[in-house]
């Protein structure tokens, strides 16, 4: 939010959120990562002229932030309840009372006159190296 804001300008970005399952390797190998569901919700952040337009943007962002939380919240595709043994590999075992899924939440953040060649290539560098 405040790299948007820094820029001076209106700010585009997008929000994933991406659920997995863990695959084992071999040494020397790590793990393998494998999503079986990505939520990804683009934002838009804008210069409001008044509190006003901004109570009646922030309801409308609200409203369509409710939709796509109840859609994520709907059982369509969930992974294959694994053997006890293996249930690290579907779920955060280091909560002591909740198991959720393993999730991975990232965002992007590009100028309204979208990204270059050169950050694209940097991003997609910086990515592979991190794997």
């Amino acid at each position: 939010q405040d790299a948007l804001r820094g820029s001076g300008s209106d700010g585009m970005g997008q929000i994933s959120l991406e659920f997995y399952q863990k695959k084992k390797s071999r040494w020397p190998f790590s793990d393998e990562c494998i999503p079986w569901e990505l939520w990804t919700i683009k934002v838009n952040v804008v210069n409001l002229a008044n509190e006003q337009e901004r109570q009646i943007c922030r309801e409308k962002v609200g409203e369509k932030l409710c939709e796509k939380i109840i859609n994520i919240v709907e059982p369509e595709s969930l992974p294959k309840m694994p053997p006890q043994s293996e249930v690290d590999n579907v779920f955060d075992t280091s909560l002591k009372d909740v198991r959720p899924y393993l999730y991975k939440i990232s965002y992007q953040i590009t100028d309204s006159l979208g990204t270059s060649v050169t950050t694209t290539m940097r991003r997609l560098i910086k990515d592979t190296l991190a794997l």
